[in-house]
């Protein structure tokens, strides 16, 4: 079934990767970008020219009224629409004292609540189809954080926390809301992301941060992986039927998906205990 579904934060990565490969597969797709005219004009040309099911969209997900004017020119153009991918972030890595609250704003604001800005937009038109999905682009950073990943490892757990409020919110409206946990992949995230600028309160860290970014960088080397795998996993959300998608999908190696899936089933035990226990049980 031809799915009509906007993707944030396409001009790379595993937004443009989505982009294209639900275009390959003949869905209609809104390409959300921002900065059309400026610094994402090469992008914006090249995924017009990509496939005629492929639009283009000005989105910056900082911004509600241009989340707002995103979603009703998809409605203007294709009637409806069926998929939101919320992909669009970015990563501040680091110490975590020595952000300031200005950067720390920022991740949030572009991790957390762009994806909040956009579902707003879009919730309404969903609800009354009664149809749809929300999919967040998340990490197994959000369950499992590791030193100098505090603040990205912040923002996806609030993702996934959202995530779990809208599936079980949304729901009695037939709207279905999925994180996808995404490990380190070779995208542009890494080379777009941002240090903290306070250089005096860096310092101390300065060994530790070394021999953990050597070690990191060793590992994906070996192991980078195929950051297409993360892409093949949202259309095969969006192709899925309704009512049908688990609440979330790890993308990793093995062993991670495996150590993951036994989280995620302790913490969906967990939840029904407690609410339950709170006497709200029936309303998740």
């Amino acid at each position: 079934m031809k799915r009509v579904v906007l993707v944030t934060g396409a001009s790379s990565g595993f937004g443009r990767l989505t982009v294209e490969a639900l275009a390959d597969r003949g869905h209609r797709v809104f390409a959300g970008l921002r900065d059309v005219r400026g610094r994402n004009a090469k992008a914006a040309a090249e995924l017009t020219a990509y496939s005629p099911d492929l639009t283009v969209v000005e989105l910056d997900v900082t911004d509600q009224a241009a989340a707002d004017r995103a979603v009703a020119a998809v409605l203007d153009d294709a009637g409806r629409l069926d998929a939101v991918v919320n992909n669009a972030g970015m990563i501040f890595a680091g110490p975590v004292e020595a952000f300031t609250d200005q950067e720390a704003a920022r991740q949030l604001d572009v991790n957390v609540l762009g994806a909040l800005r956009v579902s707003r937009a879009a919730l309404p038109q969903l609800r009354r189809q009664r149809s749809g999905v929300l999919i967040q682009i998340g990490s197994i950073a959000g369950r499992v954080t590791v030193p100098f990943s505090g603040l990205y490892a912040a923002s996806k757990a609030a993702l996934g926390s959202l995530t779990e409020a809208w599936r079980h919110e949304l729901a009695p409206f037939g709207v279905e809301s999925v994180v996808v946990e995404a490990a380190p992949y070779p995208t542009s995230i890494g080379a777009n992301g941002a240090f903290p600028a306070d250089a005096e309160r860096m310092e101390p860290y300065g060994a530790a941060l070394g021999g953990f970014v050597a070690a990191i960088t060793t590992r994906s080397a070996e192991h980078g992986g195929d950051a297409r795998e993360v892409s093949d996993a949202v259309v095969a959300l969006v192709e899925t039927a309704d009512g049908e998608r688990p609440p979330r999908v790890v993308v990793a190696p093995p062993v991670q998906v495996a150590a993951l899936g036994s989280l995620s089933q302790a913490a969906e035990e967990t939840a029904r205990i407690v609410a339950g226990d709170m006497g709200v049980g029936a309303f998740m």
